[in-house]
């Protein structure tokens, strides 16, 4: 089990700037105690998740306050964007870094977001498979054929010219099995969460992928399963569920924002009842809070099933000097799982 780090602040912060403080001291912390990667999102026009606009700017800012961790997108979505600007941008990425750079794929599933290509957003899915071939190939540096200003078919290739030569690709999945599938059939790795789904439907889901895989070719056992959990590990149950309640109803509540606008007829007495709902369903078996022996259970209950890294969202709203405390926490974690003391 690979344990990394994922970012998703709610850009409603009372002290904005400290937001991207707490993003720089985190990754040295996960940079210097061997944790795998960190996932940096994208988000457009809402608090929710708007720290990240571009997920190759905050990539770079890590590329030089780190030195040995894996620097990933989680994610880029795709259909609001160029192929050619997201290759060039994450090239840059690769070349500070050293060769660091990971990208996950998103489809969308915002309409607003959508501002920025209106006429994708139907066919947004397809619009990402058909994409990726063009992606590898201006990674590898094969020119494509485009019309320039002046309408003329134009051969170009992208710059600067990456470090790596292939580019490690995981799909966003979210709640719909055929998702996962589709992820196995293009031999990428899953980027995943428990938002709308149970451990066992989890389960299934994993299953449905690796047959995938295997189906078309790939080796069945070869993709990475990351699994996001948002996460704050300390000494007792008691102390994390004390620390994190106000902090972490109040990203939900922002969360449900997001959304709301699908269900109009929600009161806010709603809201009240479905964040506290949410949060003891979190609490009890969708996140890694609590105490080390809690979250090592949990943990290797997804193993189990097939995970294979754990993606720890620690940006959702607890004062910044708690989360950087109970980090050691999460480090015992990650080595008892993995065999340490």
């Amino acid at each position: 089990m690979d344990f990394s780090l994922l970012y998703f602040a709610n850009r409603e912060a009372t002290d904005p700037p400290r937001e991207y403080d707490l993003l720089i001291q985190t990754a040295r912390f996960a940079d210097s105690h061997d944790f795998t990667a960190l996932w940096v999102p994208e988000r457009h026009f809402h608090p929710f998740g708007g720290s990240y606009p571009n997920p190759a700017l905050a990539a770079a800012a890590l590329a030089v306050s780190t030195s040995r961790i894996r620097l990933r997108a989680g994610s880029v979505v795709l259909p609001l964007r160029d192929p050619v600007t997201v290759v060039e941008d994450w090239a840059f990425v690769d070349n500070l870094s050293g060769g660091r750079v990971d990208l996950a794929l998103a489809t969308g599933w915002i309409a607003n977001d959508f501002v920025l290509a209106p006429d994708r957003f139907a066919g947004r899915r397809q619009f990402v498979i058909d994409t990726i071939p063009v992606l590898r190939d201006l990674w590898a540096g094969t020119p494509i054929t485009r019309p320039n200003g002046e309408g003329q078919p134009t051969e170009f290739r992208t710059f600067p010219r990456p470090l790596q030569r292939d580019l490690r690709l995981w799909l966003t999945c979210t709640s719909g099995v055929e998702t996962f599938v589709l992820a196995g059939t293009h031999g990428l790795n899953v980027l995943t969460g428990l938002l709308v789904q149970r451990v066992d439907q989890l389960a299934t889901k994993i299953q449905a992928y690796r047959e995938a895989r295997r189906a078309a070719g790939h080796d069945p056992d070869a993709g990475t399963v990351t699994l996001m959990l948002h996460t704050f590990v300390h000494e007792s149950d008691e102390r994390v569920r004390e620390v994190i309640r106000e902090p972490f109803v109040r990203y939900l509540r922002s969360s449900v924002n997001l959304w709301r606008h699908q269900w109009p007829e929600l009161a806010s007495s709603d809201l009240d009842r479905l964040s506290s709902f949410a949060f003891e369903r979190y609490f009890g078996r969708s996140a890694l809070f609590g105490s080390v022996e809690k979250c090592v259970g949990l943990v290797e209950q997804l193993a189990a099933i097939g995970v294979t890294e754990v993606a720890s969202l620690v940006d959702f709203g607890v004062d910044e000097d708690q989360v950087l405390a109970a980090l050691p926490y999460l480090d015992a974690v990650r080595r008892k799982v993995r065999g340490g003391a």
